[in-house]
């Protein structure tokens, strides 16, 4: 039998024994062999639901990360629950806030619920062997369209593997000072703790499996820069001129009458863009404006983010 065959059989099965189960749970007077019958159902529920995740999983549009933590402390493929909580939770936060700011343009602290609902970060494993924490999550259901959420994850690993300052400083502005928030938290508890870890991605639009290992040199060069990065809000422009590029993926490309402008706008905003304006065609948008900024190398770069178009 299939994998499809199985997962619809899977589904009449958790839908029948749900129904029993919840059936159950409603009568507070059930006998001793009702109360019985109730755990055991109800252990059997449990066990078609991790079969159900295992097939989900396994789906050509299903996305999985895995965050492999290694040092002494989880070498023995156990770790300590309070890190397990702040690694997992950042990591979610992390993946989130980049996801909201590249599809909405927004550097926010608190994420919409549908947004998390649409990216779907679920934990799927935690394996043996220095610790592997295994997430699924959705970059959505169209194989052959890049999606914004594939975009953010994308633009995670590009900031991982930055191998200089500019590029660094580039991708910290793409994804959001909330989102690098969350980073810092994960480096600082790896730090605290001595750990590495390897971050690797599958899934349709991953270009096969994506990895980036991070050693303790990594971990203390993040930490340097991190420390070193500043973000500040400066107040919102109004830019004018033709629009010389226009990206599907965000990015557009403004040539005014004083040099050209590179900006980013919410994914969400393409068909607005489009219906109103081709490339070559003169445009006047509103942006918000970011400046980051390196002490280390003393290099400010800013970041327009487009807010309104005119």
């Amino acid at each position: 039998m299939n994998d499809e065959k199985t997962f619809k059989s899977l589904n009449d099965r958790i839908a029948f024994i749900t129904r029993d189960v919840a059936s159950l749970a409603q009568n507070k007077d059930r006998s001793f062999a009702d109360d019985i019958l109730y755990r055991s159902m109800d252990s059997h529920l449990s066990d078609l639901r991790s079969e159900q995740l295992a097939i989900e999983s396994k789906h050509p549009l299903q996305d999985f990360m895995e965050l492999r933590l290694k040092g002494v402390l989880v070498d023995f493929g156990s770790i300590p629950l309070e890190i397990l909580s702040i690694i997992s939770g950042n990591l979610a936060a992390f993946v989130q806030k980049a996801v909201h700011r590249i599809g909405s343009g927004k550097d926010s602290k608190r994420v919409p619920l549908d947004v998390k609902n649409a990216l779907n970060l679920r934990l799927a494993d935690l394996a043996p062997g220095s610790t592997r924490l295994g997430v699924t999550f959705s970059t959505g259901s169209c194989e052959l369209v890049e999606t914004v959420s594939s975009q953010a994850v994308k633009e995670i690993f590009s900031l991982l593997e930055a191998s200089d300052e500019e590029t660094f400083m580039m991708k910290i502005a793409e994804i959001g000072s909330q989102s690098t928030v969350n980073l810092k938290n994960i480096v600082d508890e790896c730090e605290k703790n001595s750990l590495n870890f390897d971050l690797t991605w599958v899934g349709p639009f991953s270009d096969g499996t994506k990895q980036v290992s991070i050693d303790s040199n990594d971990i203390h060069l993040l930490t340097r820069r991190l420390a070193m990065t500043k973000i500040s809000k400066l107040p919102d422009e109004v830019i004018s001129g033709e629009l010389a590029v226009l990206s599907m993926y965000g990015k557009l490309e403004i040539a005014s009458d004083h040099g050209k402008i590179k900006a980013s706008y919410p994914i969400d905003m393409l068909r607005d863009i489009q219906n109103r304006y081709k490339v070559g065609e003169r445009i006047t948008l509103t942006a918000s404006v970011s400046e980051v900024h390196n002490e280390r190398i003393n290099s400010s770069r800013r970041n327009y983010m487009i807010k309104k178009i005119s």
